[in-house]
């Protein structure tokens, strides 16, 4: 009889383990996005211009564990439309890392919008610095790494359709 009860509840947990691990790979991937370039300027307080020198990289966590590459066309349209799953209707956030000397510099700021003009060879984003943020007193950045969290919102169809 103890076999048997043995038997039950280790049937019944690897039950329970099969079905949460079924759940956490049916949750919908979460893309973050990388663009680093050599430079990056502040053409206003609310303009930021990074050279697009590769395509911009983006990655899923666990358990998705996916990545992808986007031309800036690609990433400037993720900002195109106002749908709930779009980053025009819920801006994303982003920190802006640079290099200053010997020190590396960052900032946190929200991204509202966008656009990949002279055919893609930069992207001109519109930001907001978060409260409390300093984006230092020169303009101009060195080494400039640009770390985009999609929020709530996992785009994942919106990624995926993209590289179809």
């Amino acid at each position: 009889m103890k076999h048997l009860i043995s038997i039950s509840i280790a049937f019944i947990m690897s039950l329970f383990v099969a079905s949460s691990a079924g759940a956490e790979d049916a949750k919908p991937a979460e893309w973050l996005f990388v663009h680093t370039a050599q430079t990056a300027e502040m053409t206003s307080p609310t303009t930021l211009v990074m050279p697009v020198e590769r395509d911009i990289f983006a990655f899923t966590d666990r358990p998705n564990r996916r990545h992808a590459y986007l031309t800036a066309e690609q990433f400037a349209g993720l900002w195109a439309d106002d749908k709930g799953d779009s980053f025009k209707a819920d801006p994303p956030n982003a920190v802006l890392t640079w290099v200053l000397g010997d020190t590396v510099r960052e900032a946190e700021v929200v991204i509202t919008g966008a656009a990949a003009p002279s055919g893609g060879k930069t992207l001109v984003y519109r930001v907001k610095a978060v409260v409390g943020t300093d984006l230092g007193s020169s303009n101009f950045f060195k080494n400039a790494s640009l770390f985009i969290d999609p929020g709530r919102y996992p785009l994942g169809t919106r990624i995926y359709c993209l590289l179809c």
